[in-house]
């Protein structure tokens, strides 16, 4: 069995005639349930490669196809440094990815999805990339429109997204923007309810959530993702200005709010 880690990158091409800079403003495009049923263990590199993928499903697909891409494609539209420890490391994360499981749970039909990500994954030595999304994920990426409860966003979005907490946190700010703005949108719920959907560990405590999930999540980039425009953002003066981070005390509840209008003082 070829170690994927020792493969010999003979040649460093694109296999695939998009642009790459390109790529990076597809829409990511996927059922809601995907954000706040879905329940994995991917890391940051990992989500992006998903987004990626799943950003190369087209509105009126039936069926998955076969990604075909490359790793310079792929470590481009990633942003990171191409190299062969960097197409290691990617070729890793793709076995990793086949590995790894994710249940999704199904409210109306009372059941849970458990699947893997992918399909198939395979690897060239040249660096050619195959990839097929799992087909249990058709009800939660193909024909959304048809379905509706989907929430799309560009790449390029959670591309630029250093922590997996940060990328998630994200997927629900999108997600809780049921009209484009026009309302502010709010991502509330129990510290517990933060924790599942942030993929936090199980044993962490409040002050753990606040400090190693919550506050240290990119917020100030994810927010100004979110909003696409500058922020001030000062945590040891505690104030937020464009938009709202309310933490209250385990006891209630975690609010996440976005306001592109006022400021606010807040007490973490």
């Amino acid at each position: 069995m070829v170690d994927v880690k020792k493969l010999l990158w003979k040649n460093d091409r694109n296999f695939n005639k998009d642009e790459i800079n390109d790529q990076r403003y597809f829409l990511v495009a996927e059922h809601n349930d995907l954000i706040t049923k879905a329940r994995h263990d991917l890391n940051a590199r990992e989500l992006k490669i998903m987004d990626y993928v799943i950003s190369k499903i087209k509105p009126d697909d039936k069926n998955f196809n076969v990604i075909q891409t490359s790793m310079y494609e792929l470590s481009n539209v990633l942003e990171l440094k191409r190299s062969g420890r960097t197409y290691s490391q990617l070729a890793q994360n793709l076995n990793d990815m086949r590995a790894k499981s994710v249940r999704i749970y199904n409210e109306v039909e009372r059941s849970i999805t458990m699947t893997g990500w992918f399909e198939r994954a395979k690897v060239w030595e040249n660096g050619k990339i195959e990839l097929k999304i799992n087909e249990d994920f058709a009800p939660f990426l193909l024909r959304l429109k048809d379905n509706g409860h989907y929430t799309q966003y560009l790449l390029h979005d959670t591309v630029q997204l250093k922590s997996k907490y940060a990328i998630l946190l994200y997927k629900l700010m999108r997600e809780s923007d049921k009209d484009n703005g026009q309302s502010i949108p709010i991502v509330q719920g129990a510290p517990d309810d933060f924790k599942k959907w942030l993929g936090a560990p199980k044993n962490y405590a409040y002050k753990d959530l606040k400090k190693s999930v919550l506050i240290r999540s990119d917020f100030r980039l994810c927010f100004k993702t979110f909003l696409d425009e500058s922020l001030g953002y000062n945590l040891t003066e505690q104030i937020l200005k464009v938009y709202q981070l309310v933490i209250i005390e385990p006891q209630v509840v975690a609010i996440l709010s976005i306001s592109r209008s006022r400021s606010l003082t807040v007490s973490c």
